[in-house]
C-alpha cells in the first residue's frame, strides 16, 4: 500500500473503533442516549483533532466516555504528527537511499539518519510538553481551584493533551469561559497550542538550539531552515494581527470582551485570536460576536497552523509562499526568492494547488448546506471552515443541523485532517521530468 492508503485506512479504522466503543452504554453518563450519528462525530472529531461537538462533553458522556475522547485525540495526534514527520521519508524510500538522506536534509531533520532516532526525537519532544502542562495545569486546579487531587491530574492531563494536540475538547459546559479571567491558566494553554501547531520539525530545531545540539563545525549554531523561519515569522504575524482585530471589533461588546478589564480584554482577544487557527477553545461566547469578528475567524481557521503539526488549514507556509509569489509577480521577477533561497516551482503549484482544492471544498460545501438547512451563511461558512481545518469553533449550531448534515461536517473533518497531506504525498509522488518543452502560447490573465 502507498503512504496515502495506509494514512487513509488507519484513520478510517481508528474512527470505526472510536465509534463502537463510544456507543457503548459504559461511555455514556447515566440518563443520556448515544446514537449512532452523535458517535460517529465525535469518533471523527477527536480521532481528526477537531474539537466540534453535538453534545456536551461534559454531561452527555461518562468518566469513561471522556476518557476514550481523550484517547482518541492523543493518538489522532501523534499519529498525524508521526506521519507527517516521516511522509518525506516514506515517499523518497520509493527511489533511493540518496534521496531518502537528502529529505531528511531538506526538512533539517539533521542527524536522523534512520527511522528510529526520528520517531524517538518526534516522541520524546511530543510527550514532553505534555507532560510538562498537564502537572502544571494540575498543580493550578488543585490550589486556585480546590479540586481533588484526582480530578486535578485528570483535568489537568485532559486540557494539556487537548491542547498541544490542537483538539478543542474541554471538560466543561461553556469550554473556557469560566477561566477568562485567569491569565496564569490562559496563557501556558495558549503556549501549548502555539507549540503544538508549530510541527515536529521546527520544534526539533529549536530543541536543537537550546541544548547546543548538531552544530557547525566551526562551532556555531545551524541557522534555521527556511520553513522554520517562515512558520515562525507567519505565527507572530497572524496571532498579532488576528489579536489586534479581536480586541478592536469587540472591545465594548458587552457579551464577549465588553465585561472584562482591559488587561483581561487584551488576553482573551489574542487567546482567541490563537486558538482560531487550530485549536478551537473559547473564553466567551462565539455566537455573540461580531460578524466582522467571524469573518477574520474564517480567514485564521483557513490558513491554520505549521507543517507537520495537529494543526488543519493550508498552513502557514503555504500562505507564506503565496505571499512571496504574488510579491515576486508585483516586483516583475522571474524567480520567487525567500531571502538568500529560490523557492523550486513544485513547491510553488503545490501550494496554489492546496488552496484552490481547500477553497473549493468550502465553497461548494457551505453552498450546499445553506440551501438545505435554515441556518444563516455566516454561521454555515464558519462551520464549514472550522470542519474542513479542523479547528472545533462554532456559533452553537452543530447539535441543531439534521443528521445529513453533521455526516458532512464529519466527512469534512476527515478529509480537512488528511486531506492536505495526502494531496502533499500524491504530489510529490508524481514528480516527473520532461526531456521536452512545449511551444509557449500565453492566455489573456485579469
Amino acid at each position: 500500500m502507498r503512504p496515502t492508503q495506509i494514512l487513509v485506512v488507519a484513520f478510517g479504522i481508528a474512527v470505526f473503533l472510536g465509534t463502537i466503543v463510544l456507543l457503548l452504554p459504559i461511555s455514556t453518563a447515566p440518563g443520556q442516549n448515544t446514537d449512532l450519528v452523535t458517535a460517529l462525530f465525535t469518533a471523527v472529531s477527536a480521532v481528526c483533532v477537531t474539537g466540534l461537538t453535538v453534545v456536551d462533553t461534559a454531561t452527555h458522556w461518562s468518566g469513561f466516555g471522556q476518557f476514550a475522547i481523550m484517547i482518541m485525540f492523543q493518538a489522532g495526534g501523534l499519529g498525524i504528527i508521526s506521519f507527517a514527520t516521516i511522509l518525506g521519508l516514506l515517499i523518497s524510500g520509493r527511489i533511493s537511499l540518496t534521496d531518502r538522506l537528502n529529505t531528511l536534509a531538506e526538512a533539517k531533520i539533521v542527524g536522523a539518519r534512520t527511522l528510529p532516532v526520528l520517531l524517538k526525537r518526534v516522541i520524546l519532544v511530543y510527550f514532553g510538553f505534555e507532560i510538562a502542562l498537564a502537572l502544571y495545569l494540575s498543580v493550578r486546579y488543585r490550589t486556585e481551584y480546590l479540586f481533588s487531587w484526582f480530578d486535578s491530574f485528570w483535568h489537568g492531563f485532559f486540557h494539556a493533551i487537548s491542547a498541544f494536540n490542537n483538539a478543542g475538547f474541554a471538560l466543561y459546559s461553556d469550554n473556557l469561559v469560566g477561566f477568562s479571567n485567569d491569565f496564569l491558566y490562559l496563557i501556558p494553554l495558549m503556549a501549548a497550542v502555539i507549540v503544538g501547531g508549530l510541527g515536529i520539525p521546527v520544534l526539533i530545531e529549536i530543541h536543537e538550539r537550546i541544548w547546543k545540539l548538531n552544530l557547525l563545525p566551526s562551532g556555531r549554531r545551524r541557522p534555521f531552515s527556511l520553513h522554520s523561519k517562515l512558520t515562525i515569522w507567519t505565527t507572530s504575524i497572524l496571532v498579532l494581527l488576528g489579536g489586534i482585530l479581536f480586541a478592536v471589533i469587540e472591545w465594548n461588546n458587552r457579551v464577549v470582551l465588553g465585561g472584562m478589564n482591559p488587561f483581561e480584554k487584551v488576553l482573551n482577544a489574542f487567546f482567541a485570536s490563537t486558538v482560531a487557527r487550530t485549536a478551537g477553545f473559547n473564553t466567551f461566547d462565539i455566537s455573540a460576536m461580531d460578524p466582522a469578528s467571524w469573518l477574520i475567524m474564517d480567514l485564521l481557521m483557513f490558513i491554520g497552523g505549521g507543517s507537520a503539526s495537529t494543526a488543519g488549514g493550508i498552513k502557514v507556509t503555504t500562505l507564506a509562499v503565496l505571499f512571496f509569489i504574488i510579491w515576486t509577480e508585483i516586483r516583475g521577477e522571474t524567480a520567487v526568492n525567500v531571502g538568500k533561497r529560490r523557492l523550486p516551482r513544485s513547491i510553488q503549484r503545490q501550494a496554489l494547488t492546496l488552496v484552490a482544492l481547500a477553497s473549493s471544498t468550502i465553497i461548494f460545501s457551505t453552498i450546499a448546506l445553506t440551501a438545505l438547512t435554515n441556518v444563516e451563511l455566516d454561521r454555515i461558512l464558519l462551520e464549514v471552515v472550522s470542519a474542513t481545518s479542523t479547528v472545533g469553533l462554532s456559533t452553537g449550531i452543530t447539535a441543531d443541523l439534521p443528521d445529513f448534515a453533521k455526516i458532512w461536517l464529519a466527512v469534512l473533518m476527515f478529509v480537512g485532517r488528511l486531506g492536505p497531506l495526502v494531496i502533499a504525498t500524491a504530489l510529490a509522488l508524481r514528480v516527473t521530468k520532461r526531456h521536452y518543452e512545449l511551444p509557449k502560447e500565453r492566455p489573456l490573465i485579469g
